[in-house]
């Protein structure tokens, strides 16, 4: 645990030191690819997120990052993809479960090293009126669970590098969940 911990954070400071992709390319942009006159976003740097349990996602995160770069290295068999992690946070939600833990927040920014292979990421399906179970109160039409079954499914694309699922409301639509990949282009 102690050495994965090491080589994940040693990990992280070796690429914050390093030159990372930029974040916008044009007119004006610097080396980093901030402070320009003109400028539209690269595609080779993506804010990339996940909300779940510390048996999902790790104690501080390290499975989350664990997770992406093993996905990665699948991915780079037949594919030439090499990635910086930046910006690395993790931080507790508000959503407590059975045993009385938060769960956690992991966050990275990803920096695609190689200037053709860009991310794209979309929502793959989207849940209107979604409760937590069958005994919610309210107008349910989805639950969490087929949420969770997408995410999987959406897992199951040798391509896809990850997938998350985001929360949100609408007056008009309800509770919304939402189940998001990632993959290269």
């Amino acid at each position: 645990m102690k050495k994965t911990l090491a080589a994940l954070f040693s990990l992280l400071a070796l690429s914050s030191v390093a030159s990372a992709a930029p974040y916008y390319t044009g007119v004006g942009c610097n080396e980093e690819g901030t402070r320009c006159t003109f400028g539209k976003p690269s595609g080779r740097v993506l804010n990339w997120s996940k909300k779940g349990t510390v048996q999902e996602l790790g104690e501080r995160c390290e499975k989350f990052i664990n997770n992406i770069e093993a996905r990665k290295n699948e991915i780079a068999k037949s594919q030439r993809v090499e990635l910086k992690y930046k910006n690395f946070t993790y931080g507790y939600s508000q959503d407590i479960q059975e045993d009385g833990r938060a769960k956690i927040i992991c966050s990275v920014e990803l920096h695609s090293e190689v200037p053709e292979v860009k991310f794209d990421s979309r929502i793959v399906k989207k849940f209107f009126w979604v409760c937590e179970s069958k005994d919610s109160a309210g107008i349910c039409a989805h639950y969490v669970s087929e949420c969770e079954a997408a995410r999987d499914e959406a897992l199951q694309d040798k391509n896809v590098l990850d997938a998350t699922i985001y929360r949100g409301a609408s007056l008009l639509q309800g509770s919304i969940c939402e189940v998001v990949t990632v993959k290269f282009k």
